[in-house]
């Protein structure tokens, strides 16, 4: 991988991309609104998760989710990709492995983290993928960077502390310390799932990718549910049900689906400018939909960390 970002560096975790080569003109408009789309549902993702983790554990919900999304999966795969093959044991063991990291470890944090933040805290957090993945691939993968990226990654996460500082205990956070690091720690198996992918690029096409990280996430969340510390639901309510549907057909499947087919039309340095809208649209809905509201420190916060981000795909190109 060069200095530019990669498809992989760029790409959101748990979407499985396979990005055709080609030149900005390539970039339809239809794209482009595919692509707003789905960060419309990705920015929703933090809102609808904190109304979900109000009535369920996190586990139960995580749990809940990748069911949803193998079962919408299922049948599609079975009609376009039947037989499955997979092309080799090292193959199978990366797919196992980048299950783990995402959606296992990505969704469960996630899940953590809303039960201890606010929405809109977890949104600005969460604008920090790209420069964790980009980390991940300098440490990991030995790929070049710039000190330019390095301090904006340091800047960033400077925002985060004073965002999470700034916040104090509330209703909708009552432990934002905590609830803030379960979210990087969410960030840190997506950019586990990006080293790996760069493994498996272009060996399978998206929707088996996820219909794997499905299944391989439901076997392992399903067992968890036996455990005494899983509290499962004793009563029906229909706003987090609603709120699980939601998280597992329109983000887990759809918004997804969206990142995928715009990275395959649109070339990387525009699509990784739009995964900036994702903590902008997160911060809104959560106003809208749980009435979150943030103090002037903290927007100063919320600036530092996009403006960061921002600059450091200047550095990176």
């Amino acid at each position: 991988m060069d200095n530019n970002y990669s498809e992989e560096a760029s790409a959101l975790p748990g979407a499985a991309v396979q990005t055709a080569p080609g030149s900005p003109e390539q970039g339809t408009r239809l794209a482009v609104i595919v692509m707003i789309v789905g960060c419309v549902l990705w920015g929703s993702g933090m809102a609808v998760g904190k109304i979900a983790v109000t009535e369920y554990h996190p586990l139960f919900l995580v749990c809940m989710r990748m069911l949803l999304a193998a079962l919408v999966l299922t049948p599609f795969i079975l009609v376009a990709f039947c037989p499955i093959k997979i092309y080799s044991r090292r193959d199978l063991g990366l797919l196992v492995l980048l299950s783990l990291c995402d959606p296992v470890t990505f969704f469960a944090f996630e899940a953590m983290a809303l039960k201890y933040t606010s929405a809109s805290q977890a949104s600005m957090v969460w604008a920090l993928n790209p420069l964790i993945s980009t980390m991940a691939g300098w440490l990991i993968l030995k790929e070049k960077t710039t000190p330019g990226v390095l301090l904006c990654f340091l800047a960033a996460m400077g925002g985060v502390v004073l965002l999470t500082a700034a916040g104090g205990v509330s209703e909708s956070a009552p432990n934002p310390v905590l609830g803030n690091i379960f979210e990087v720690c969410s960030l840190c198996g997506g950019a586990g799932f990006v080293v790996i992918l760069r493994f498996l690029r272009g060996r399978y096409p998206v929707p088996l990718v996820l219909w794997f990280q499905s299944l391989i996430a439901s076997a392992i969340f399903l067992p968890m549910l036996g455990l005494d510390a899983v509290e499962l639901p004793s009563r029906f309510a229909w706003e987090p049900f609603i709120a699980v549907l939601y998280l597992g057909i329109c983000i887990t499947v759809g918004a997804q689906g969206c990142s995928a087919y715009a990275l395959a039309r649109i070339p990387v340095p525009r699509f990784s400018s739009f995964l900036n809208l994702i903590p902008i649209f997160g911060i809104i809905l959560s106003m809208l939909l749980l009435g979150e509201s943030m103090l002037p420190l903290q927007w100063v916060a919320c600036a530092l960390v996009l403006g960061a981000v921002i600059l450091s795909q200047r550095f990176q190109k």
